[in-house]
């Protein structure tokens, strides 16, 4: 039986897709089966893809005819996938070695999902470890601590039946914001290790460097129906960060629209969180006194 789908979408990335594949076969495991979804790459990706699978019998190769996006591609995945356990790699980033065999013994029968570190903008000056004290928490918790700022895709293993009802919105931007929170609160628990490492790279034209107008407004809208959950009652800092968010999409493309982001009443108290600029003190004191719902 196979434990483990790992999904990895291919598209353009001849530069960096040997390296993926090497990283994911220096995993340490045994029950697990690797899908490459070639999205009608124009480059020499499938050639690439093609060899790798010949002389590794756990990968196997299916073919987009034509390019249907990442989304598409991670949901062709979703349903080729045999494994009980599933998760995404993008095929431009690489995984530390054995980071799957010990995410895997953490993988037990009370859990659905499990999180591990991921540095992203590996390579870059930027680059920022995302890091976990190992805990086991319900969704819930999950929000409360901060899970909206760390909600991609690639850094969990999901049992694969959360995924039943469940797929990636085609043609968005951020479309992990889009879904991951609304798989994750149909987990029983959730569980965040500190062992292994995801390391995500920046590219030029990545979704993360650009600034299209259409692009933010999937961001904007991507967290204002996350907002919309019962289970984001009380996270203040997600608020705040979509307000922000809204912000800088209106000064940046000069929008006078109605509000994006559906308004609610921050307490006053919050502004005197830990860690929190005066820039960000102000505002969260002027919503306290101006949003009320």
């Amino acid at each position: 039986m196979i434990r483990l789908s790992v999904i990895v979408p291919v598209f353009r990335v001849e530069q960096y897709l040997p390296q993926c594949l090497q990283s994911l076969s220096e995993q340490g495991l045994a029950d697990y089966e690797v899908i490459l979804i070639d999205d009608a790459s124009p480059d020499g990706s499938h050639r690439i893809c093609e060899a790798w699978c010949a002389e590794h019998p756990e990968c196997r190769l299916v073919t987009h005819a034509s390019n249907l996006g990442l989304s598409e591609a991670r949901n062709t995945g979703l349903r080729e996938a045999r494994g009980e356990w599933v998760t995404f790699v993008d095929s431009d980033d690489m995984l530390e070695a054995h980071t799957l065999a010990r995410v895997m013994r953490e993988a037990t029968d009370d859990v659905d999902v499990v999180e591990y570190p991921l540095m992203e903008g590996y390579g870059t000056r930027d680059a920022r470890l995302c890091r976990f004290e190992p805990r086991t928490m319900p969704f819930r918790e999950w929000m409360l601590r901060g899970g909206h700022t760390h909600c991609y895709a690639c850094n969990k293993v999901f049992r694969r039946s959360l995924w039943q009802d469940m797929a990636f919105p085609p043609g968005r931007h951020y479309e992990d914001i889009f879904t991951i929170p609304h798989v994750l609160r149909h987990a029983r628990l959730i569980r965040q290790t500190d062992s292994g490492c995801y390391y995500y790279y920046y590219r030029e034209g990545s979704i993360c460097r650009t600034m299209a107008e259409q692009t933010m407004l999937d961001y904007l809208e991507a967290y204002d129906r996350m907002l919309a959950m019962p289970e984001s009652e009380g996270c203040h800092d997600m608020y705040l960060r979509a307000v922000n968010g809204e912000i800088t999409y209106r000064r940046t493309f000069k929008a006078g629209r109605a509000p994006l982001i559906k308004r609610r009443h921050l307490p006053f108290s919050f502004a005197f969180s830990r860690g929190l600029s005066l820039h960000d003190r102000l505002k969260i004191l002027w919503i306290a006194a101006t949003h009320h719902g």
